[in-house]
């Protein structure tokens, strides 16, 4: 009969960690993995932790047993999550070593609870009255960092390595610190006034830590859209730029029209037909070094632009627009996305020291903008979550833009080039 309590116990904290871990992860995680795969290895770890429980509580004692189940299934879980993840490392460790800390100060909370509310229950009562208390605990935290946290968390890079190594340093403190006490109150077995008023303290500390934290957050949140606005400028600098040039030669070839008719007129008259033939051919290859792509002065630009760059460096350049000259996506965001999603594919060609080429490829398609950019990339590079695994401010600068008409960006790498396509929902 003790046995079967056990086990009935057992499962009931197995499947409580196990939703309040799987929650976690996939309220933290920039998903790697297709979703059959993901799944795959959040089920097994689930697998995993029931068994582990199973054993703490068949084979340990008392006082050990939910210290090794909740040590055993969170380093786990912990592992899990960094593996399924696309974020940079250390963002990661922060992210799950924070939650390390909510979750050990639930468990503590149920512990007082199960000491207040049941002093005298049988162990399956006791041991509900926790997990009713851990999971509103947990669960709340959980669901309140997934609506004002997370969307901020997304904007900044996983790459920022000494800023979030800085910050998981704090978290594994007041983790470790954390996980003593909680051993501590587990093993009191009853309220013990000085370890209330430690744990009280510590929680509070942990309080004002988090707000100074989040206070770091989002200066470096401030400092991508910074950086973001920066390059945008830099980039609208260069259209401007660009615009000038064009619009002086424009001016030039309005200037020398009538030039160019007295000289078709001469020839006119004095019958030299092939002399005009060739006239007019010279001036439409003149005309043709400064295309038009499409009506769009601003996604015209910008291709113009990237195209004189890929001429100075060697490489091919393809490109094809239907843009209408009003389009439903503004032109600063046009400039960030289109002229980000060219820079890349040109520095990759520079960089291999390739011909290319780089195709372009700008479509709207009913309601939507549809841009795909690929270039030929060597086989380091690698992709995570359709996206670079080495993610840079241009690719930030991408999503952002992006995200403002619900957009969707996928990076595919096939038979050695990459193609980044991005679509706009304007």
């Amino acid at each position: 009969m003790r046995t079967v309590q056990i086990i009935i116990i057992a499962f009931f904290v197995s499947l409580l960690f196990f939703a309040t871990h799987l929650t976690a992860g996939l309220l933290l995680q920039e998903r790697k993995y297709p979703v059959k795969k993901t799944a795959l290895l959040w089920g097994s770890a689930g697998i995993f932790l029931f068994l582990e429980v199973c054993f703490s509580f068949l084979f340990l004692s008392k006082p050990e047993r939910m210290p090794v189940a909740l040590m055993l299934s969170y380093l786990y879980f912990w592992g899990v999550f960094i593996y399924v993840s696309a974020d940079g490392f250390w963002k990661k460790c922060y992210l799950w070593i924070t939650y390390g800390c909510v979750f050990c100060v639930s468990l503590s909370v149920s512990y007082y609870g199960g000491y207040l509310l049941a002093p005298n229950g049988t162990d399956i009562f006791v041991y509900c009255v926790r997990g009713v208390i851990y999971g509103i605990i947990c669960f709340a935290v959980l669901f309140a960092y997934h609506k004002f946290g997370r969307p901020i968390i997304r904007e900044i890079s996983g790459f920022r390595t000494k800023n979030w190594i800085s910050l998981s340093v704090v978290s594994i403190i007041y983790f470790l610190t954390f996980v003593m006490l909680l051993s501590k109150i587990s093993a009191d077995n009853g309220i013990n006034s000085d370890t209330v008023i430690l744990f009280l303290l510590l929680v509070c500390s942990f309080a004002v830590a988090s707000i100074l934290i989040i206070s770091s957050i989002h200066q470096m949140r401030k400092e991508a859209r910074d950086e973001l606005v920066k390059q945008n400028v830099e980039y609208l600098m260069s259209y401007v730029e660009n615009v000038r040039k064009t619009e002086q030669e424009s001016r030039r070839i309005r200037h020398d029209l009538r030039h160019h008719d007295e000289q078709i007129a001469a020839m006119a008259r004095e019958g030299n037909t092939e002399g005009i033939l060739a006239y007019l051919g010279q001036n439409k290859a003149a005309s043709e070094s400064f295309p038009a792509w499409c009506p769009n002065v601003t996604v015209n630009g910008i291709l113009r632009s990237y195209a004189g760059k890929a001429k100075e460096a060697g490489v091919e350049y393809i490109a094809q627009a239907d843009t209408p000259a009003q389009s439903g996506v503004s032109d600063v965001d046009f400039v960030a996305i289109l002229a980000n999603l060219l820079e890349n594919a040109l520095n990759a060609c520079v960089a291999r020291k390739s011909a290319g080429p780089i195709q372009v490829h700008i479509r709207d398609v009913g309601n939507k903008t549809v841009l795909a950019v690929s270039n030929p990339c060597g086989a380091d590079m690698k992709l995570e979550n359709g996206l670079p695994a080495a993610r840079g401010i241009g690719i930030d600068s991408i999503i952002s833009s992006s995200g403002k008409y619900h957009g969707e960006i996928n990076y595919k790498i096939q038979e050695g080039v990459c193609t980044a396509c991005v679509i706009l929902n304007p």
